[in-house]
């Protein structure tokens, strides 16, 4: 049956014809639909979830709660991330729009993730048709690599053993963030902390190389090769080994005080043998406390006068002294070629720093020092004091210096203010004793090595070229605890500060740590994903997910 209707257009007016549905018998406009059935008995009898999956697995490792995207991501349940991973597992959403997305609610013991799926296709002429539905995900429980190595024992191949016998971390903390910054450590299973270092252990004897490799361009160090037959096969041959790589670091570190024998003294040129160590490179950096000329002892002589070369750590037998007065040695009538020479690296920040110590009832003594950049008078420096130290070869020593100034002395409070973080590497303790006494030896030691680190995290702070070689990231729980004054305060001090000084000293602030120059907090265990190729259906998936503001959760 065909009826029809008037519809009017501007002054004309047009005749619209209606027919009846052939299912439901209802009138509708087949001009619209341009089909003999109405819209609400297309809906009825079209599917449009046909082709796509709605159940799916999703694999889950129980000891570090991660999830195969892949790679194994860290994700809370019920969160986007997750949301991410399972629509992703769908097959046949490159057909269709997704509308909205919505978690149901699971107990978690049940092993069983349910996403409320809304979606949207065109049916026929012009008519888009939207319909739910439920997809219902299982978690299967498998072991992600990192869980594997761990769990798995006899699995390295390879050993690098780095031992340094000093009573502090301190180059150890410096190697840690070369590694992390050059990711030198990639293709490690496990690292391990012992008292005097850390072991590294590979799969593979060409990874453990790489890193005795690395060690070898930046710090000076002493290899010593092993290995093990672990089996063999005599029919063909084979044999399988173990290898483990010693590496020995010098009993020296930065800013120790360092007593030569009198023949090496002769060979590096007639040094002094009272010398200070101020860096650490593929060779040892030393200065002359009275000279202040700088020569250098290479990893081979070191070892040769090891057992004759004293060694004594700023921690141990550092000393106080306040400045009272700094003046600046001029060198006008100095050759450029002279002063621009590798033994007179310090020469154009020579002072003469006159300070008072308390164990001397406050008489000023006036020495050199290389730190004119950095001291400036009111200031506390801290170094050796000679006087007080009961070290037997200074009695055959006739011209030493009486004290020696190594750095400025940070006030603690300052640290409250530091708005930067370094990373640390993962590193087992395999050194843990039982008992209560022995639990309270570790404790102390634990609490002595965070205050070496807090040590470290000064000396970064003040040292423009240490933190070039070092991450910096921001510690947002930090500058979100630091009210909006305190920051003020810090900006305001560096204004003033520069200010003061004078053109030709170069301000003790200048090289702090700005809030912008720091890298935002990234997460390690995320590695670089392989290149695929370009999927419509993903890339629409991450658009939704990225203009999804709140995952729901319905009950």
């Amino acid at each position: 049956m065909m009826e029809t209707e008037n519809q009017q257009i501007g002054n004309q007016i047009k005749p619209k014809t209606t027919i009846l549905c052939s299912i439901c018998d209802l009138a509708f406009t087949p001009s619209e639909q341009k089909t003999l059935i109405c819209t609400n008995c297309i809906i009825n009898q079209t599917d449009i979830t046909i082709g796509i999956t709605k159940e799916g697995i999703v694999n889950y490792c129980r000891f570090c709660h991660r999830y195969l995207r892949p790679p194994w991501t860290l994700c809370e349940r019920e969160s986007k991330e997750l949301l991410s991973i399972c629509l992703k597992r769908l097959r046949g959403l490159n057909k269709v729009k997704i509308i909205d997305a919505a978690f149901v609610y699971t107990e978690p013991s049940s092993k069983r993730i349910k996403v409320k799926l809304t979606i949207q296709k065109e049916v026929l002429n012009n008519t888009n048709m939207q319909q739910t539905f439920i997809c219902e995900f299982l978690e299967h429980y498998q072991q992600c690599e990192d869980c594997k190595k761990e769990f798995t024992p006899h699995t390295w191949g390879a050993a690098v053993q780095i031992r340094q016998r000093v009573d502090h971390k301190k180059t150890f903390f410096y190697l840690e963030q070369l590694l992390l910054k050059y990711n030198a450590n990639d293709k490690v299973l496990k690292i391990e902390q012992v008292d005097d270092g850390l072991d590294f252990f590979y799969k593979s004897r060409s990874h453990a190389n790489r890193l005795v490799e690395y060690l070898s361009t930046i710090l000076p160090i002493r290899v010593k090769q092993s290995k093990q037959l672990v089996s063999h096969d005599a029919s063909s041959n084979l044999f399988n080994y173990k290898y483990v790589y010693a590496v020995d670091l010098p009993k020296v570190c930065k800013d120790d005080l360092v007593i030569l024998p009198q023949k090496l003294c002769k060979e590096l040129g007639g040094v002094g043998r009272v010398q200070l160590c101020y860096k650490l490179t593929t060779i040892v950096h030393l200065i002359d406390p009275l000279s202040m000329k700088c020569s250098d002892l290479s990893i081979e002589a070191f070892s040769l006068y090891e057992n004759e070369i004293e060694v004594y750590n700023l921690k141990t037998h550092q000393h106080e002294f306040t400045v009272v007065d700094v003046e600046r040695i001029h060198n006008r009538n100095l050759n450029e070629s002279y002063i621009s020479s590798s033994q007179n690296t310090f020469l154009p920040k020579l002072t003469k720093v006159t300070i008072i110590r308390e164990s001397n009832n406050y008489v000023p003594i006036t020495v050199k020092s290389h730190l004119g950049d950095i001291l400036k008078t009111g200031q506390v420096a801290i170094g050796y004091d000679l006087t007080q130290l009961t070290i037997e070869s200074l009695e055959d020593i006739s011209n030493y210096p009486e004290c020696i100034l190594v750095k400025r002395q940070i006030n603690k409070e300052a640290r409250k203010l530091r708005i930067f973080k370094l990373k640390r590497l993962e590193a087992q303790n395999v050194m843990e004793e039982e008992g209560r006494e022995k639990k309270r030896n570790q404790q102390k030691k634990q609490n002595d090595q965070d205050e070496q680190f807090e040590e470290f995290l000064d000396d970064v702070e003040k040292d423009k070229e240490m933190r070039k070689n070092i991450n910096l990231y921001r510690d947002e729980e930090k500058i979100k605890k630091l009210s909006k004054e305190d920051l003020k305060k810090k900006q305001m001090k560096q204004v003033q500060q520069q200010k003061k000084d004078d053109d030709e000293w170069q301000d003790e602030d200048e090289d702090d740590i700005k809030l912008e120059d720091l890298m935002k907090d990234l997460n390690l265990e995320d590695k670089p994903e392989l290149a695929e190729p370009v999927d419509e259906a993903q890339e629409e998936i991450n658009q939704f997910i990225t203009k999804l503001e709140k995952v729901t959760i319905e009950k």
